[in-house]
């Protein structure tokens, strides 16, 4: 269980992530984190979360996103923006300065922790391409593991299983984890 309070850096993306509720403190119910990003250029790759709404409530700046086709927005300080479960979306800081929000799952899922877990540890090691996305190889073992969390869009979702698939047993002989022992999260 991550220890409530844990903060993590994304140097390469300019986010910081600090867990307020985990899928052990909530009894599975709500993962909620309070996500600051710096106007870096940074936008969040479209993906879906196969089961689970998200929602988001911005703190401070502008928040962008993009739900589906069709809905583009920016929200303001006390906005509340939800994504229905399978909905495709992509995200960034929409304004000059420093966004916080908190951003809630439901239900909460271990294989959220994993992936900010794993991703951010890539991001202070330098390891992220510099669109902020983990190389092909890294990703073969890593989303499979994260599936029920989230799924890119691209390659389209039907691809993935062939895709990561081929590429994951490479993936591992050259070292590629899901998980890497020091990026591990304190616990409570």
């Amino acid at each position: 269980m991550v220890k409530i309070g844990t903060e993590i850096e994304s140097p390469q993306t300019g986010e910081r992530l600090i867990f307020r509720s985990t899928k052990d403190s909530s009894n599975g119910e709500l993962f909620q984190a309070e996500l600051i990003s710096q106007p870096v250029g940074y936008t969040v790759r479209e993906h879906v979360h196969p089961n689970q709404e998200e929602q988001f409530v911005v703190l401070e700046g502008e928040f962008g996103i993009k739900i589906g086709d069709d809905e583009v927005r920016v929200a303001q300080v006390g906005e509340r923006l939800v994504c229905p479960v399978g909905v495709p979306h992509s995200q960034w800081n929409a304004g000059d300065g420093q966004m916080r929000m908190l951003y809630e799952h439901r239900p909460a899922l271990e294989s959220a922790e994993i992936f900010f877990e794993t991703y951010f540890g890539l991001s202070r090691d330098g390891k992220l391409q510099k669109n902020g996305d983990p190389n092909p190889l890294q990703a073969s073992v890593l989303l499979p593991v994260v599936a029920d969390f989230l799924r890119p869009t691209f390659p389209p979702l039907w691809m993935h299983g062939a895709f990561f698939g081929a590429l994951a047993p490479i993936a591992r002989r050259r070292g590629y984890r899901a998980r890497y022992p020091e990026y591990a999260l304190p616990s409570a």
